[in-house]
């Protein structure tokens, strides 16, 4: 994997009061993952993947050692309308459901062949890595009057529903009032229940419920131009939106967890905190202004909107939301202080061009997307980004991990009590990884580790077979009771069940053996099976 660094140092600027200054905090960029046609979204099922939506219909699948599975997960190119690099058509979100590992369903959200919005759900097949294609079911078709401003987030919300990002139907200046419009679902936060009536039902307390026949009941908040990338605080379930902007403001939104909904942001009345267009607007007080702001200034151009860091890895960045310029490439963090005054941290210099989703791993650690030069980047601490965790074993069924100062493991991504050393022995099988801090303030996961236990009987010995010395010398030497009859398939296991080679013995051996360089020391199974049945035999290597 090639990597490749990008500094960024974070000066203080404070908005809305004086605030006492603080430390500049420097982060760096690293290049994850390469290879991707126009990637647009990053999420997770909740292990240890990283799903890569690409613009033209594709979502592919990264693994946590950087590597991309060869097949796509999905691809409904098919199905999927786009325009080119610089349009606001394709495949465009997608939403694991809560329940996703018991019922496979996950969410997409996409332009139809006519240029509609069209909100369907898939399933997964038996492969975990593979979708059913065949498995489609439309939940919602929006129309779409002009190719941008199409919106494209799906989240579901920390209260188990359905929040789709829309934006105002396209053109300039939102030719149709949608922002402003209740009888539209464009230019709105939209909040379904899928687990409802079919193909979706209303939650009861959407603010807009049964209040007049003119106001559609989907609707959770107003007033927005195009709410492109959005989240939802992992801890505090806060919602924040990145709302792309006109000429001359781009905005943050931001929605605490205990809203009720109902907030109008203002738009078309209102760019930011800046008169809009169109009449007979009320004054700004009577809308939900934005936290943050900033200006088409310095080659900035369209707000994508971030997350609120989580992940254990980088302290200082804890608690601060992220986001960044699509053009510019300028990034910023965002965070309230002890006062409720909202404090922005400008990251300086330009990063490039093309900047287009931030996702979360499930340790809350923060990626960003490029689509111009289909890379994926994971956001380290400055002095971090040479630093690598790993995991090994010590060839007697201990995971060992890299060097460092402090160690934390853990199993399908929770935590081990007390699991705190340096070498961890597992007691069940699992997606193993440790979180090994190399200073005060660098912190990096490893990639994760299968760990299984070789579930052959130890006993059993089908084919006649004896092991000649154990512990082995220069060679592994294996004799048979009588000449092999029918060809054996043997496989070789390390202590964490791992395979390390296999052969085929053929038909008239005796005797089969394998030279022991290249084994480290440690306790191996080798596995051979034909329809006589299976055999098991364990064997040790030492220096």
């Amino acid at each position: 994997m090639t990597l490749k660094k990008t500094l960024i140092a974070l000066s203080l600027i404070i908005l809305l009061a004086e605030f006492p200054a603080q430390v500049d905090i420097d982060i760096a960029l690293v290049e994850f993952a390469s290879g991707f046609d126009k990637p647009v979204d990053i999420t997770t099922a909740g292990d240890a993947r990283l799903f890569i939506l690409e613009k033209d219909g594709v979502i592919r699948i990264l693994n946590s050692d950087g590597t991309i599975n060869a097949q796509p997960f999905l691809d409904i190119q098919s199905q999927t309308s786009t325009g080119g690099l610089n349009s606001e058509q394709g495949l465009l979100g997608i939403a694991f459901h809560p329940d996703y590992e018991s019922n496979g369903f996950f969410y997409l959200n996409y332009t139809r062949g006519n240029g509609d919005t069209r909100i369907s759900r898939f399933t997964v097949s038996g492969d975990e890595d593979i979708a059913d294609a065949t498995s489609r079911v439309d939940i919602l078709d929006i129309d779409q009057p002009y190719g941008n401003h199409n919106g494209g987030g799906l989240k579901f919300g920390p209260d188990g529903y359905l929040y789709i990002g829309m934006g105002d139907g396209g053109s300039a200046e939102d030719p149709l009032d949608a922002g402003q419009s209740m009888n539209t679902l464009l230019g709105k936060m939209l909040r379904i229940d899928v687990d409802g009536a079919s193909p979706y039902g209303i939650p009861a307390d959407n603010p807009f419920v049964g209040t007049s026949a003119d106001t559609l009941p989907e609707i959770w908040a107003s007033g927005l131009r195009n709410p492109w990338r959005y989240s939802f605080d992992r801890i505090t379930g806060d919602l924040w939106m990145g709302d792309v902007g006109q000429y001359n403001w781009e905005e943050i939104d931001w929605q605490p967890a205990s809203s009720m909904g109902g907030e109008n942001y203002g738009w078309r009345c209102y760019e930011g905190n800046h008169s809009g267009f169109g009449g007979g607007c009320p004054p700004m007080s009577a809308f939900t202004g934005p936290v943050a702001e900033y200006s088409h200034s310095g080659g900035n151009c369209s707000v994508t909107g971030g997350f609120v860091y989580r992940g254990n890895s980088f302290g200082e960045l804890q608690g601060k939301y992220i986001y960044v310029d699509y053009c510019s490439g300028q990034f910023w963090s965002l965070e309230q202080n002890d006062a409720d005054e909202w404090v922005v941290f400008t990251i300086s210099g330009q990063e490039g061009f093309g900047w287009t989703a931030f996702g979360e791993d499930q340790f809350g650690e923060l990626y960003v997307a490029k689509q111009t030069d289909g890379t994926i980047h994971r956001i380290v601490q400055d002095g971090c980004e040479n630093n690598f965790a790993e995991i090994g074993g010590d060839g007697f069924g201990n995971l060992v991990a890299s060097d460092g100062i402090a160690w934390q493991w853990y199993l399908n991504g929770e935590a081990i009590p007390l699991a705190t050393d340096q070498t961890y022995t597992p007691v069940v099988e699992g997606q193993y990884t440790v979180l090994v801090s190399f200073d005060s303030s660098c912190a990096m996961y490893a990639a994760t580790f299968d760990y299984s236990f070789t579930s052959i009987d130890e006993l059993s010995n089908a084919h006649g077979v004896t092991l000649i010395q154990n512990p082995i010398g220069e060679e592994l030497l294996l004799q048979f009771a009588q000449s092999v009859q029918a060809s054996i398939d043997l496989q070789c296991f390390d202590a964490v069940g791992k395979m390390v080679f296999m052969d085929r013995i053929q038909p008239g051996i005796q005797y089969w053996s394998h030279t022991s360089s290249g084994l480290e020391s440690g306790n191996y199974t080798l596995s051979l099976s034909n329809e006589k049945g299976v055999t098991a035999v364990r064997f040790t290597v030492v220096d």
